[in-house]
């Protein structure tokens, strides 16, 4: 029986890192006068985050990326497209090299490459930049995952799986690649202000091919869910000066009312309960996103250990967080079988198994 194993994770940020002290002073620079500074203090310590990389911090001897602005836009969606690229090509080209590294392979035998990213776009997309750039075969297949938010990790990987079990031979590089920096919001609305404070930047890569589970964690299958009538309570829509996020105060509320029954029906269908699991990767949407799906899954507070140890030292980078904290599971040597638990836009549900 063929196994579509993780034979690696690499992980890469900008060069740029800030602390929180650090990050107000940029979320203050650009806030309009009429916010009152007291509020992005408060949600800088909600947070739960003690520092992030940043592709949009200024550098030293350089103008600053986002700067004050009396009309309340800041850069143009284009400009901004300008930052995802270069931020997204250098990080990747890093995450993929130490993933490639790890698996002891060469890059010109993977077969196909999956990529994702909500957080910017073009044509030739990262995919062919990386097939070039890492020298990897002009024959690679290609697939993008597109604008589908930070649980694209799991769709990424579902097509890896899908791949190495019609073709035993295959090996996939998975890319998740995120700059949110790109698109801080301008203005006093809570939900984009929340969004500023939460989200960062980051690159993660997976080498998935046939292996030995017994060895290798095994991606056993993912699990979907849209959730009824949440629609409006996270969107994520292109405007004229960067993306705008929709954040509804309901998302918490909602992610405790339904993962725990979805998590638990999707589990039986691998002969599994949740207290069989001994490795929880929770997406770190933020503070109360941890704690709506320990509650709904009544699991230990230190089961979401992992994901509030990525959340403090990188921030919500998006789709690429939860290869992080997959990382971070590999670093403590935690047993498995695993669960990842991501949630996006829609407002929609993805579970990842891994045995």
């Amino acid at each position: 029986m063929t196994h579509a194993c993780i034979h690696s994770i690499g992980c890469a940020n900008p060069p740029q890192r800030l602390t929180r002290a650090q990050w107000i002073e940029m979320a203050s620079s650009v806030a309009p006068k009429s916010l009152d500074r007291a509020v992005i203090l408060r949600l800088a310590e909600r947070s739960g985050i003690d520092g992030r990389w940043c592709a949009s911090a200024q550098e030293v001897g350089k103008p600053a990326f986002f700067q004050a602005d009396p009309e309340g836009h800041g850069p143009t969606t284009s400009q901004r497209m300008q930052l995802w690229s270069s931020a997204a090509r250098q990080m990747s080209t890093q995450a993929c090299l130490q993933a490639i590294d790890r698996a002891q392979i060469s890059a010109r035998a993977i077969t196909h490459i999956v990529t994702a990213s909500c957080t910017g776009f073009e044509a030739p997309g990262l995919d062919a930049w990386l097939i070039e750039n890492l020298s990897l075969s002009a024959d690679c297949r290609r697939t993008n995952v597109g604008f589908m938010g930070c649980h694209a990790a799991v769709n990424a990987l579902a097509i890896a799986r899908d791949v190495i079990l019609a073709n035993p031979d295959a090996i996939v590089l998975v890319c998740c690649a995120e700059v949110s920096s790109a698109h801080l919001h301008y203005g006093i609305r809570l939900d984009q202000l929340i969004a500023n404070t939460l989200f960062s930047d980051g690159s993660a890569a997976v080498i998935v091919a046939r292996g030995d589970p017994d060895a290798l964690p095994c991606i056993a299958g993912t699990h979907s869910i849209l959730m009824p009538e949440s629609a409006s309570e996270m969107a994520w829509h292109i405007g004229d000066h960067g993306f705008e996020m929709t954040l509804g105060a309901r998302v918490p509320e909602i992610i405790e009312s339904r993962v725990g029954e979805w998590a638990r029906n999707a589990l039986a269908k691998h002969s599994l309960k949740v207290e069989d699991i001994c490795g929880w990767a929770i997406h770190p949407g933020g503070p109360r996103v941890i704690e709506a799906v320990i509650t709904s899954l009544a699991i230990a507070h230190e089961s979401g250990d992992a994901s509030r140890c990525v959340l403090q030292n990188f921030g919500n980078m998006s789709s690429a967080t939860l290869l992080f904290i997959l990382s971070e599971l590999f670093e403590r040597k935690i047993a498995r079988p695993w669960v990842g638990l991501a949630f996006g836009p829609g407002l929609a549900g993805e579970m990842l198994v891994v045995e």
